[in-house]
């Protein structure tokens, strides 16, 4: 759990900017990866607010940040090899060189980002699976929602308002193990009732409440 909410942070953390050039985010799918001559690759990546360019045996080569107030933005290459980024959330215009030097910021209307033509499909970028989670806000959400599950499974106690025995459990069991049965009442929750009798056992099983829970003990 701490492991997903610290990749959505981490999410958050790159998209201020506050990591080096030659930091490479784990970026797993890029919303646009563009190819280019010679082999060299562009992957747009707004989820952590970067763009990080490879070359041919995806080694990073150069990073940079997009200022885009944690919005989406869109990427087209220039025939010159300049980049110009369109942002939605303050709708903004940039142009970039393929080493991330800024050389022009405008705004735009911003009822044209839909009419912007696609030039490059989304596609992965190669990452370690253990760090998929920092790719996207969603992997990290899932991981987290997984642990906390994991972790109130793994207690009982946080389930059912009568704690189970702290003894081993044995994977043999019988009717003579069982010590109580827990019926569920409409009113009072849950009843303890000692059960003695292996046909008042039995009937309570197969006919008697809608929900039974069952507590044995082992030996």
């Amino acid at each position: 759990m701490a492991y997903g909410i610290s990749a959505f942070y981490g999410l958050a953390f790159s998209a201020r900017g506050s990591l080096p050039a030659s930091f490479e985010w784990p970026m797993g799918r890029a919303d646009q990866l563009i190819e280019m001559p010679h082999g060299r690759r562009i992957a747009v990546h707004p989820a952590s607010a970067r763009i990080q360019v490879y070359d041919r045996d995806w080694k990073l080569l150069h990073a940079w940040v997009v200022h885009a107030g944690a919005g989406d933005f869109r990427a087209i290459q220039l025939p010159d090899e300049r980049l110009v980024v369109w942002t939605v959330r303050g709708a903004q215009r940039y142009v970039f060189t393929l080493d991330g030097t800024q050389v022009e910021q405008t705004s735009y209307p911003p009822e044209q980002y839909q009419r912007l033509p696609v030039t490059a499909s989304p596609g992965y970028v190669p990452t370690p699976i253990l760090l998929w989670p920092f790719s996207s806000s969603f992997a990290a959400w899932s991981v987290a929602v997984a642990g906390g599950l994991l972790l109130v499974y793994s207690d009982p106690k946080r389930l059912f308002k009568k704690s189970w025995d702290t003894r081993k459990l044995t994977k043999r069991w019988s009717l003579t193990t069982i010590r109580y049965v827990y019926v569920q009442d409409d009113q009072d929750g849950f009843n303890q009732s000692p059960v003695r009798s292996r046909r008042r056992i039995a009937w309570l099983i197969f006919f008697g409440h809608r929900r039974i829970f069952l507590r044995y003990l082992g030996c």
